[in-house]
């Protein structure tokens, strides 16, 4: 999955960035249960950059960010399991799953970690994978800024059924779950005010 999203998030959160153009990394997991037991996996999106600007009342916009995450390099630790889900995701057709994320004012959604007593703050982001793209709502949280450095996590369920995919089942009776659950962590170098 390309987690463009979440980076163009965490640009948005940056108080350190005036304009310019941030620099960002991702890793991701995803937690899904089955009729046997629970699983997790894992992925990292490829490098991304996205532009910060000012928009006419002075406030730091983050214009669009596109993360992606190619489906082969998405793994759970088990081959099969891997076979099975690249041929739902259809790599072969759609090798990456991307997230768009657009006009985040990144000084607003930084400010509303800071408050929160959680310390998260909801974000929309596009999400395209296999051909279908949705809207979804995500959670940023745990929010650290150091120098020019700025990290946080970002969460949103998904269900299987809203992006037009068919669970993977073995032997007819064990079926994948239509939630999982999603977790990315992002890095990104955000410019410097001179």
């Amino acid at each position: 999955m390309k987690v463009r999203l979440a980076t163009i998030f965490f640009l948005l959160l940056s108080s350190l960035a005036r304009a310019g153009e941030i620099q960002g990394a991702c890793d991701v997991r995803f937690l899904g249960s089955s009729t046997l037991h629970d699983f997790s996996g894992t992925g990292r999106c490829e490098p991304f950059s996205a532009p910060l600007v000012r928009d006419a009342a002075g406030k730091t916009i983050l214009p669009s960010v596109v993360v992606e995450v190619p489906v082969a390099a998405m793994k759970t630790g088990n081959d099969s399991r891997d076979g099975s889900m690249w041929e739902m995701l259809q790599a072969d057709r759609y090798p990456r799953i991307r997230a768009t994320a657009r006009d985040v004012d990144t000084d607003r959604v930084r400010d509303m970690m800071r408050k929160d007593p959680e310390g998260k703050a909801p974000l929309e982001i596009s999400l395209a994978i296999r051909g279908a793209e949705r809207k979804i709502r995500a959670t940023a949280r745990n929010l650290k800024e150091a120098g020019s450095r700025v990290s946080f996590d970002l969460e949103f369920p998904l269900s299987l059924k809203e992006f037009d995919l068919k669970a993977p089942t073995v032997l007819g009776f064990i079926r994948v779950a239509d939630k999982v659950l999603v977790k990315g962590t992002f890095a990104l170098d955000v410019p410097q005010a001179p």
